[in-house]
């Protein structure tokens, strides 16, 4: 029905009477009750409104029927006979009683009395607060008390209060709970207005945590910046509670917000103030998803005091188990709660701790009984029909039976059981608040990195919680990627680690910024799939780590090495890539650690020729790093590279180049170890004699068959491709031949890089033999050899035949060589044969085209030739090296300006700050031993980069 009566008649009517207008009637007209306005009256036409009503007047004004002189109020019991026995009530009579009513006293009639009685006497329905509340408010009947609590908002806010508070309990103790959290935002602002300050700020730090808890931390604040509009005051204690919502919400949601400013926050609470568990809580869990254990046991006796006080209900018992398994975790100690654990706790409660022990036991390194307590939670989860979590639990199990290498049936089974269990129904131990890993990974590819942020924390620490440790794993995955895409270089490294994202960190590693890594070794509690990742990516990274932290590493691989894994499987002992992380800082690495690493591996060369070893490349390497770094073991080393050329293939061949400099200190010894076996043909052993400058007679013989070997005609067979090796270890050794022989072999690498059906990589390696042999021609000779190759490298022929294969993206096999700059190539052998000025001005004209390209290899190849080229004779502009885009061609030009610094003002210091460290390296060793400069040779030695600091040590 439509609105009857009008605010002002009905303000007039109950202004004007305090009772029935009946005579003698004491009815009143408002009955209220448990804070409630209802109408007792009902509203008396004098006059009728309808033609066949009680006393209708057809001459009355239709305006002046619901107005105050035809109405008056009459009680429930008087109206009925009224309206009924019209003839025995006649309008002049009920005039009479209207004017007596009218004398019966004027009393206030407040704005929410009168928009009750307005509501019900016009008879509409209550216009809640919210739509979204119509429903669950009507249907428990609350509607009219949400009304009255809304209408008195204003006028008596205390009272409002109470309305609200009375709506929101009878939501909170129904299926519409979650509706309740909009009534008591009201019931606060009904406090606050009334300035009821404590009692609002309790309900918005509950309302808080309600909001923190289904992952709404936006919420959280929205409520701590009501109260802090009036937190002076309230009481200490409320302000110790605000101040611990506060924090635990901003962690994950605030980057400057740590787990410290958390703890902090805790020890200033009370176990009495309000969400002091909730805090010890989030605080407990937070420290074992972060893995900052210390943070909890050193809160130990003060956690497990709270937790006497906790209930025995459900909540309660869900909360003390929950901090328990964290207690357990941080101070390595279950048997308790998993003995009295069945006791205390629910069926379902019960397998979510075997879960997080059997998490714990994989981290810790105990798979067998890892795997036992998986599949009791499991069995457990099922019991309790929380599918979701058994299906999470089958696949941590499955990664223990992965990372331990326990593959003893077929391991996808799991997988297919899991995804039965999901497809059969739902339910787990802690509900998850909305679908957290497809949130994260849309805010990443969206690029709202704040909001991937939060989201990212919030899942860690559900994953973690839940025993999900495979989320867990995906979690920390997609943080590397979040932090890597935002440019957080050290922050990234660790959380790929923890997920075990090798090909992840190997990209890393290649990308990482001139910028120092600062990642700290391992712990020995570090599961070994851990130990291994951060070990093979300190040392694909070790050019970035500082003296100190990569001498940190040095010692802990050292100690690592030390003693050999009951293990051999590479997948489950970090033994193979703490070896190799030694091998890469070998050169901060302390006497000490250097002596025991040469007792370890000494004799490991000293073995049958032909054989290989996994640590053979990782071993040269760290010889070479402690011969430059220790004088007392240079003997040693140089013993072991010489048992290392004498096996021949891989390893001796990876001993000649990265030792060669070290062999040409000591060709005493070289010629001493290796004589014999270059005598025999050895090929390493011959070209140790020729870089030490030995006597080379023994490697006559060897030369003489590698002369014989490519000067042979070559032979193409149609749609075969075949890569050749060995070019330029062939044109070391026909230097020491007859100035015919190496003529000889001239005309046939000629030969060779002119010839098109041949592959580039082949035409690249005989222009590397060339620049080799060519010096030691005749002028004349080489003057020829010079201008067939300037002349190459103006018009280069392109190969006919291809190395490469599977251009399109979808090929599923791909196969390239890479790219080979064959005229940058010509360009540096020219380099090497030129012997004039005029050939020095023509190779670099000639180059000068070249410098355009942004290829590495080409921009490379022309580095070198303008390093190689005596002093003097380099015409380039170096202002314009030192300004282009090639870090090679920069380094030229560091050289050039240590060797002539006034020539170009202000260039070094430029170079002494280029963002590529090569060029800095350079210009440590131009500037090494030279006078004056300090502040440029000071910046050098500050660098992060050991070797450059090295280099001016």
């Amino acid at each position: 029905m439509g609105r009857t009566y009008t605010e002002k008649t009905i303000k007039l009517l109950f202004g004007t009477a305090t009772h029935c207008a009946y005579p003698g009637c004491n009815s009143r007209l408002i009955f209220k009750d448990r804070e409630l306005y209802t109408p007792t009256a009902q509203i008396a036409h004098i006059r009728s409104e309808k033609a066949n009503g009680p006393r209708y007047d057809a001459n009355y004004s239709k305006d002046s029927i619901n107005s105050f002189e035809n109405l008056l109020l009459l009680c429930g019991e008087h109206h009925p006979p009224v309206d009924r026995h019209e003839s025995a009530y006649s309008v002049e009579e009920l005039l009479t009683w209207k004017e007596g009513q009218s004398r019966q006293g004027e009393r206030p009639v407040a704005g929410a009395e009168l928009a009750a009685i307005e509501r019900i006497l016009n008879r509409e329905a209550p216009v809640t607060s919210d739509a979204i509340l119509r429903g669950p408010i009507a249907s428990l009947g609350q509607a009219e008390r949400l009304q009255q609590a809304d209408d008195r908002f204003d006028e008596k806010p205390l009272e409002s209060a109470v309305l609200f508070d009375g709506v929101a309990a009878k939501l909170e103790s129904t299926p519409f709970a979650h509706h309740a959290a909009i009534i008591r935002s009201r019931q606060c602002a009904a406090l606050e207005n009334g300035e009821s300050f404590n009692e609002a700020a309790k309900i918005r730090i509950d309302l808080g945590w309600r909001s923190y808890f289904t992952g709404d931390v936006f919420a959280v604040g929205q409520q701590i910046r009501k109260i802090e509009k009036y937190q002076n005051g309230v009481p200490e204690s409320i302000q110790r509670a605000i101040n611990g919502l506060g924090y635990a919400a901003a962690y994950g949601y605030e980057r400057l917000v740590t787990l410290e400013n958390l703890a902090e926050a805790f020890d200033e609470m009370e176990d009495t103030d309000q969400g002091a568990l909730q805090v010890a809580m989030v605080l407990a869990e937070e420290s074992i998803a972060w893995r900052r254990i210390d943070l909890l046991k050193s809160r130990t006796s003060t956690l497990s005091r709270m937790l006497k006080k906790t209930t025995n209900d459900e909540p309660g018992l869900t909360v003390k188990a929950r901090i328990l398994m964290c207690l357990a975790e941080a101070n390595d100690d279950w048997d308790e709660l998993v003995k009295e654990g069945r006791f205390v706790f629910s069926s379902a409660i019960t397998s979510w701790i075997a879960a997080r022990h059997a998490r714990y036991l994989s981290l810790a390194g105990y798979p067998e009984q890892a795997i036992e307590r998986w599949h009791d939670a499991v069995n457990g989860a099922v019991s309790a029909r929380l599918n979701d979590s058994a299906a999470d639990w089958l696949y941590g199990l499955r990664a223990t039976k992965i990372q331990y290498w326990r593959m003893d049936d077929d391991i996808n089974d799991l997988h297919r059981l899991a995804q039965a269990l999901r497809a059969s129904g739902n339910g787990s131990v802690l509900p998850e608040p909305y679908p957290l890993a497809a949130r994260a990974l849309s805010q990443i590819l969206d690029k709202k990195w704040p909001d991937a942020l939060q989201s990212l924390h919030q899942h860690l620490r559900y994953a973690v919680v839940t025993a999900s440790w495979s989320d867990e794993r995906t979690v920390h995955e997609r943080f590397g990627d979040l932090l890597e895409a935002t440019e957080k270089w050290q922050e990234a490294p660790i959380h790929y680690i923890r997920s075990d994202a090798s090909k992840k960190l190997k990209r890393l590693a290649k990308v990482w910024p001139d910028q120092p890594l600062l990642l700290q070794p391992p712990s020995a509690q570090s599961p070994h799939w851990e130990r291994i990742a951060a070990y093979k990516f300190a040392a694909s990274a070790s050019k970035a780590l500082p003296r100190d932290t990569a001498r940190a590493w040095s010692e802990c691989a050292s100690s690592e090495i030390s003693t050999e894994p009951q293990d051999w499987h590479p997948q489950t002992t970090s033994w193979f890539s703490a070896f190799t992380a030694f091998s890469a800082t070998a050169d901060e690495a302390s006497l000490e650690s250097s002596e025991g690493f040469l007792d370890l591996t000494g004799s490991w060369m000293q073995r049958e020729p032909g054989t290989h070893g996994r640590t053979d490349s990782d071993l040269i390497n760290a010889l070479v790093k402690i011969h430059a770094s220790h004088e007392p073991l240079r003997e040693r080393v140089v013993e072991i590279l010489c048992d290392a050329i004498q096996l021949g293939d891989e390893v001796a061949d990876r001993a000649v180049y990265e030792g060669q400099e070290i062999l040409n200190e000591y060709p005493r010894i070289v010629e001493r170890r290796l004589s014999e076996a270059a005598s025999r043909e050895n090929l390493y052993a011959a070209l140790s004699l020729v870089i030490a400058d030995c006597d080379v007679t023994p490697a006559i013989g060897i030369a003489r068959k590698k002369l014989e070997q490519y000067t042979q005609p070559l032979i193409f067979n149609p749609g075969v491709s075949e890569v050749r090796v060995g070019e330029e270890d062939a044109a070391l050794l026909i230097t020491i031949l007859d100035e015919s022989d190496r003529q000889a072999f001239v005309d046939s690498m000629i030969t060779r890089v002119l010839e098109v059906q041949d592959v580039e990589s082949n035409r690249a390696s005989a222009i590397g033999a060339i620049g080799i042999v060519g010096p030691s021609l005749p002028k004349e000779a080489r003057s020829d050899a010079f201008d067939l190759l300037i002349n190459f490298a103006q018009e280069p022929s392109e190969s006919i035949a291809s190395m490469s294969h599977g251009d399109d993206p979808f090929s599923r096999f791909k196969v390239s060589v890479g790219g080979f700059p064959l005229d940058a190539m010509a360009v540096r052998a020219a380099g090497k044969l030129a012997h004039t000025t005029d050939q020095y001005a023509e190779v670099q004209r000639v180059a000068i085209p070249l410098l355009s390209s942004t290829d590495s290899s080409t921009c490379s190849s022309i580095a070198r030739m303008l390093r190689d080229l005596p002093e003097g004779e380099l015409k380039m502009d170096v202002e314009m090296l030192g300004t282009h885009q090639s870090p090679w061609l920069r380094c030229v030009a560091a050289m050039a300006w240590a060797r002539d610094p006034s020539k170009w003002p202000g260039l070094g210091e430029r170079l002494s700050a280029d963002k590529d460290p090569g060029v800095r390296l350079m210009l440590a060793k131009g500037l090494k031993g030279k006078p004056g400069h300090e502040s440029i040779i000071q910046a050098l030695r500050n660098d992060y980069r050991r070797d450059i600091q090295k280099v001016l040590r």
